[in-house]
């Protein structure tokens, strides 16, 4: 009987297992995406290709990088999508030759090459409680030197660079704008201002909205979602322009012989492409986009150079002991 019990778990194990996945013929998309924007997708996706199975899976930057790197082109997925820009470029060996799709849709300073395209281009920005800052008399801050007040102790949250790719726009910014000693001596002084680093990007806006911070260092279209929604936020541009992280799209090298992936990622890229930038992240890469986000402002762009390089990441991120 306790033989029986066993096998009957294992097989019912081995059951819903199987039933996370997709079947042998699925289109499967590892998307790093937050659950609004992957929603969107699904919608889309179901009144496009009804009849094709496609499995719509989020997983972290970070997790889904190391998942890349550790299997290869094995790896389960067809079509890797929003995975931040230098994992792009470091794994990009892993994936198909995309040279034959039309990218004429993008701005022509926009650089794209035959493994990847850009997927969206999001924009990091400080957001405050309004009506805290009121009730203080206090001035918003507008500079990095400004969140080192010490009137600010235990009200700002920032993700953590480790983990989000907002946390480490900011950092890298900071970095090209102060040499990495003084940027690093300078997040050790914000350290004690810091309430938390979060693990996420959307983290920060978290911690505003349950009234645990007042000063939220996150994603800018988050911010003016909960504009939109009724809050009394401001969004504040730094003087030094908006830090920014970048995202691609890409097909897993093999499987663009498998049946539908092609058409499903040109339908991606050439039309759903446009949903994700105008809607959600409104950073601006295509030449017809259009920001459909309300309260969302259209900034300058930091110094971001060496966005693309994940050597300098790695070594930055080795030297982040502050979280």
């Amino acid at each position: 009987m306790k033989k029986i019990l066993v096998l009957l778990i294992s097989i019912f194990i081995v059951f819903c297992l199987s039933g996370c996945k997709g079947s042998d013929n699925s289109i499967v998309i590892y998307t790093c995406q937050e659950e609004e924007r992957i929603q969107a997708l699904k919608n889309e996706i179901k009144d496009k290709f009804p009849n094709l199975d496609i499995v719509v899976e989020q997983m972290g930057t970070g997790n889904l990088a190391a998942k890349i790197k550790s299997e290869g082109k094995d790896i389960e997925a067809d079509i890797v999508l929003d995975l931040e820009f230098s994992h792009m470029e470091n794994l990009k060996d892993n994936f198909a030759d995309i040279s034959g799709i039309d990218k004429s849709a993008y701005l022509d300073d926009v650089v794209n090459n035959n493994k990847y395209v850009l997927w969206v281009k999001n924009h990091a920005a400080i957001t405050v409680d309004g009506d805290f800052f009121s009730s203080k008399g206090w001035n918003y801050p507008s500079s990095y030197e400004d969140l080192l007040d010490s009137k600010y102790k235990g009200l700002i949250a920032m993700p953590d660079p480790c983990t989000s790719g907002t946390g480490y726009a900011y950092y890298l910014n900071v970095v090209n704008l102060y040499g990495e000693d003084k940027a690093i001596n300078y997040f050790e002084k914000l350290t004690d201002n810091i309430k938390q680093y979060t693990q996420s990007g959307s983290g920060p806006i978290s911690l505003l909205k349950q009234g645990e911070i007042a000063i939220a260092m996150g994603m800018e279209f988050q911010g003016a979602a909960e504009i939109t929604n009724g809050s009394n936020y401001k969004i504040i541009e730094l003087n030094t322009g908006a830090p920014y992280n970048l995202t691609g799209a890409a097909i897993i090298d093999g499987k663009q012989e498998k049946e539908g992936v092609k058409e499903v990622f040109e339908w991606l890229v050439n039309d759903f492409h446009y949903i994700d930038c105008q809607e959600f992240v409104p950073g601006k890469l295509l030449k017809d986009q259009e920001t459909k986000v309300p309260n969302f402002i259209d900034m300058k762009d930091a110094d971001m150079t060496g966005i693309d390089d994940i050597k300098l990441k790695e070594d930055l991120i080795g030297k982040w002991d502050l979280s």
